[in-house]
């Protein structure tokens, strides 16, 4: 019984871990975040100002510039019958033409780059690369073959400072146990250093002799080289301590004065040889270095030529070229401002100013009788009228007529205010394209005036771009992995749709809204 109570207890204690891991997990689950999302597409997108107004007969269409400038052309009289279309004024364009041809250049350079970039590199270029490469790996080999030049010259010096020219000083030099041919009561501390150091110095040589002998170009050049700076500078720290015992010697009944100035002689000759070799050794292992850099550089560059451009890189002059053609679209827009065209057929009934003045918005240049043409009145409020140019298209829409759109374009935009309800507008004239005998004078009209356009766009819901520090970003999520990301944006349509120009790729995930809801 005490068992089958114990087997209970222990089922239940499992079954209520197990249902609490169960809690656990389903919390998280209830509380992670949910995110309201879109994905960034391709597309047409238009930006347009709406607005309503009435069908007009008017008796005439009087024509002006939008700003202040010097009046460089007007072909238009009185009584002149004109067609659709004529230029008719012009102000000083210099500067801005000047701008245009600039900045189309520009874009034919950025286009040239992009296609450089997608052809990758010539033949040619790619065959000087393989070619550098190859004089790069030849050099290094010829600066590793030096290398251990140096390294077994730094040997042999070494080898004859002490074997050949300091040991004149010793007693069975190469043994344990080395004695001085001298007594030496100067210095009994210095004198226990050099016998030390010459047993310590026999090791050395032999091994560093052995470790020599399997050095080659294929070798750990970067060890060996450390090696033979240690070990000459072992040497060469040997030969100072018996340089200074040499120097305090006197002739004596053992050794002579001639003795004492060879061992001298010897002593020198044998530094300037090692300090030689150490300053050989570091030349070659500078130029070593520098021959590797040189080769990593060659490779680096014909990776370079040989790799696909990067998704990444033409993004980024895919951008240029867009943002540099909306620059050059808003100055041809400026541009045309500065001219007057007639926007139907008709005959000129009365002509303003001459070539060489200075002609303001406040000035009707040209007034033209349009005949029987009806036009549409609107009141553009001051936030959209920016974006109005005279010789943009315009849909049209009546509720007296269903169904059916219609089409125009803006002839005239008047540059002084009009308040109505205390608010700012500026009066702007829609002529049709065609004549409709369904459309009548007093009819209410629905107007989209189509201010830009950008064709096969990448563009998402302007609530997905938010600001911050000055900057314009949006999140994306991959993988469960929230990451901002800094865009640059172009024109924003009425339906709540903005352009991404650079930042973002089609069928990117972006977060709409900058909160995040739970479950």
């Amino acid at each position: 019984m005490y068992f089958m109570n114990k087997k209970i207890l222990f089922t239940a204690l499992g079954t209520l871990i197990a249902l609490a891991i169960s809690g656990i997990f389903l919390m998280q689950r209830l509380n992670a975040p949910s995110y309201t999302l879109a994905v960034a597409k391709r597309g047409d997108i238009v930006q347009e100002v709406s607005a309503s107004g009435k069908v007009e007969s008017p008796t005439q269409i009087d024509l002006r510039f939008k700003g202040s400038g010097k009046l460089v052309f007007l072909n238009a009289r009185v009584g002149d019958k004109i067609s659709a279309g004529k230029l008719l004024a012009k102000q000083d364009t210099t500067q801005l033409d000047a701008q245009v041809k600039e900045m189309q250049a520009g874009i034919d350079l950025q286009k040239a780059k992009l296609s450089q970039l997608l052809s990758g590199a010539s033949p040619e270029d790619v065959s000087i690369s393989e070619t550098a490469v190859y004089n790069a790996e030849q050099s290094l080999l010829d600066a590793k073959k030096n290398m251990i030049d140096r390294l077994q010259g730094a040997y042999t010096r070494s080898d004859d400072a002490v074997r050949a020219r300091s040991d004149q000083l010793f007693d069975n030099p190469k043994t344990s146990n080395p004695q001085l041919l001298f007594s030496f009561p100067f210095d009994m501390q210095l004198e226990r250093a050099v016998l030390e150091a010459r047993v310590g110095i026999e090791v050395t040589l032999n091994e560093w002799a052995g470790s020599l002998a399997e050095v080659s170009a294929e070798s750990d050049l970067v060890l060996a080289t450390t090696l033979a700076k240690k070990n000459t500078s072992q040497v060469k720290a040997f030969l100072v301590n018996e340089a200074l015992m040499v120097n305090a010697l006197t002739p004596s009944s053992k050794i002579t004065q001639a003795t004492i100035d060879k061992w001298k002689t010897d002593i020198s000759t044998a530094r300037t040889n090692v300090d030689i070799a150490l300053s050989n050794l570091l030349l070659a292992e500078e130029n070593l270095q520098m021959k590797e850099s040189a080769l990593h550089i060659a490779e680096n560059q014909l990776t370079l030529k040989t790799a696909p451009a990067r998704s990444s890189d033409i993004a980024v002059y895919q951008a240029q070229i867009i943002q540099a053609e909306a620059s050059l679209t808003r100055t041809e827009a400026q541009r045309r401002d500065l001219t007057i065209s007639a926007p139907v057929s008709s005959m000129v009934t009365n002509v303003r100013g001459e070539v060489g003045e200075v002609v303001g918005a406040d000035i009707i240049v040209v007034s033209l009788a349009a005949g029987g043409a009806l036009q549409i009145q609107l009141n553009v409020v001051e936030d959209k009228i920016v974006n109005v140019r005279i010789g943009q298209k315009a849909r049209i829409t009546f509720d007296a007529i269903e169904d059916e759109e219609f089409s125009g374009k803006v002839v005239t935009i008047d540059p002084v205010e009009t308040i109505i309800g205390g608010a700012v507008y500026y009066q702007t004239t829609i002529l049709f394209d065609k004549v409709d005998e369904r459309i009548r004078s007093g009819m209410t009209a629905n107007v989209w005036i189509n201010t830009a356009i950008s064709e096969d766009a990448l563009f998402v819901p302007a609530s997905a771009v938010q600001s911050k520090d000055g900057k314009k970003i949006v999140q994306t999520l991959t993988d469960g992995q929230v990451t901002e990301t800094e865009v640059h944006t172009g024109i924003e349509n009425d339906v709540g749709m903005i352009e991404i120009i650079s930042g973002l790729f089609d069928g990117d995930q972006v977060i709409l809204g900058a909160e995040k809801k739970q479950k």
